[in-house]
């Protein structure tokens, strides 16, 4: 599975934002089928994610994006978004792909190789490998480096990086044998998040073959 470059993760935080929505379109639209629009959204009701991946989802078949939903496989499967991304405490892997019947791309977060290899055998078509770098975001878990994502890819599924990823070093993550970075502050940060989020993809798309 070919999956997109560039995964831009919304936290609660950010969706927060007056102008999420507006904004997180844009992004979708600027990034075609590079980008991957993430919503980890883990202090909002079912019915709250639910109809902000409806419209998300929607804007994202439109523009040919990822909109991908974390954790809540049921909105996931209900809201017509492109895929679900599984953390620990989610339903296994294998669960997910039954239920889900092909409609969904199915990620799952690994920190090891050992992890990466049993979430592929599951049926993941996709992993998160973190934390690559330091990050706020999880202080408490020790970086490991671009090192991470070439033991991950023994896997055989596409691996995307994460952890403390931005325009500095990305390319050193794509280098190591991934198919794309995850990123949150760099992108939304960012004075412009749209020309943020391109320059991100023209830096790592021919470091991948894209």
């Amino acid at each position: 599975m070919k999956v997109p470059l560039l995964h831009v993760i919304a936290t609660d935080e950010v969706a927060e934002a007056p102008t999420f929505q507006s904004m997180a379109g844009e992004l979708m639209e600027a990034g075609g089928g590079r980008l991957a629009l993430h919503l980890r959204l883990r202090q909002k009701n079912g019915r709250s994610i639910h109809g902000l991946a409806e419209r998300l989802g929607a804007m994202a078949a439109g523009a040919g994006a990822w909109c991908v939903v974390n954790g809540r496989v049921d909105v996931a499967l209900t809201a017509g978004v492109q895929a679900v991304q599984l953390g620990w405490g989610a339903l296994p892997v294998r669960e997910v792909r039954k239920i889900s019947r092909g409609r969904l791309a199915i990620g799952a977060s690994v920190h090891s190789a050992e992890e990466a290899v049993a979430r592929a055998e599951e049926g993941a078509d996709f992993l998160l490998a973190g934390s690559v770098f330091s990050t706020e975001t999880h202080p408490d878990r020790l970086p490991i480096g671009p090192a991470l994502v070439t033991s991950c890819a023994v896997a055989g599924v596409p691996v995307v990086g994460i952890g403390g990823i931005d325009a500095s070093n990305a390319e050193q993550v794509i280098t190591a044998g991934a198919a794309g970075v995850a990123v949150v502050r760099s992108v939304w940060q960012a004075a412009d998040p749209v020309e943020q989020a391109l320059r991100l993809i023209e830096r790592i798309s021919d470091r991948a073959g894209a």
